[in-house]
């Protein structure tokens, strides 16, 4: 059986995806500095590859999205910051 292009393109998102999740884990988990900053290396790779592979995707109409209106934009930058902000101060 031969999976066709989007079959396997999702099956290397998914796991992209899936070796973030884990290397952010072990990143949070790890006590050991060099360790800890070769999985935040680690998923820092993964996640490029990631957006490479959604790239295409997106642009072979794979996954499709839909773009956020400006306001909306501003309000998610907004909130995120304010949680910086508060995260910052504790």
């Amino acid at each position: 059986m031969e999976f066709t292009e989007q079959e396997t393109l999702q099956d290397a998102l998914v796991a992209h995806k899936f070796l973030m999740h884990m290397y952010c884990q072990f990143g949070i988990e790890c006590s050991n500095k060099e360790l800890r900053k070769l999985f935040n290396d680690l998923n820092t790779t993964v996640s490029e590859h990631e957006l490479k592979i959604f790239k295409i995707m997106n642009e072979k109409g794979f996954y499709p999205t839909t773009p956020a209106a400006m306001k909306d934009l501003k309000q998610t930058l907004k909130i995120h910051t304010q949680m910086q902000e508060d995260l910052e101060k504790n």
